[in-house]
């Protein structure tokens, strides 16, 4: 509204002054008739008029020419100014968009990788745990069958199978009634593959050999006589 009104205002000053450069123009017409010719005068006058037509057509044009220019140039700023804005608002919008997408995207990435390595660590433990199984049983089987191998180098008769806190104890020469005595007695642990002692049974191992080992006898059916509080005679 204020361009239309800026424009109306120059059209007017522009019209006024035209009126003025022709009255300008028709009192030198005039006073150049009442000098001159009357010939002449007209000719003169009616050259002037159409040189003043020219010359405000052409200046009317050139002002025109500079306010269509204005106007563009202004229509064009706002445009850009408006298509700036709204881009902005896209940008932000779909910057939005993308980073939700992206979090969705990660959390389910996150989760099959959750679930495939939920997946891998189950077989793992049922390997493992077969493994473990197999090995508990081969070794049960073992404890068994030894004694009874051609290398085992005592008298399957004389071993006797305890499992826990050792797997055998072997009373060698009790079954060799020609000899009619015992050898020794021996605390034998059977072991496969890479596995180690456990705690108890390096207790056992550590008592053996330090000599911890006696002989005792109870009576059931007897009390023994208490010489100190909590010791056997």
């Amino acid at each position: 509204m204020e361009t239309i009104v800026i424009v109306l205002l120059l059209c007017l000053v522009a019209a006024v002054g035209g009126l003025l450069l022709l009255g300008y123009r028709l009192m030198r017409l005039r006073l150049e008739r009442e000098t001159g010719g009357e010939k002449g005068r007209e000719q003169w006058r009616r050259q002037m008029e159409s040189e003043v037509v020219r010359r405000e057509e052409a200046r009317f044009a050139q002002w025109r020419e500079r306010e269509l220019a204005a106007l563009v140039a202004r229509a064009q700023r706002e445009a850009l100014l408006e298509a700036h804005e709204r881009f902005e608002q896209w940008r932000q919008q779909d910057l939005v968009t993308v980073r939700r997408q992206q979090r969705e995207l990660a959390w389910r990435e996150a989760r099959r990788a959750l679930a495939e390595w939920k997946s891998e660590q189950e077989k793992r433990i049922r390997q493992d745990a077969v493994q473990r199984s197999q090995s508990v049983t081969i070794g049960k089987i073992t404890e068994h069958l030894v004694p009874h191998l051609p290398s085992f180098p005592f008298n399957p008769k004389d071993v006797r199978f305890l499992g826990s806190p050792i797997d055998l104890i072997i009373f060698d020469g009790l079954n060799e009634e020609e000899r009619n005595g015992l050898r020794q007695v021996v605390f034998l642990e059977i072991k496969t593959g890479v596995s180690a002692l456990t705690r108890r049974e390096r207790w056992v191992r550590d008592a053996v050999r330090a000599g911890r080992v006696q002989w005792m006898e109870w009576y059931g059916d007897k009390v023994p006589p208490i010489q100190d509080p909590g010791l056997f005679e």
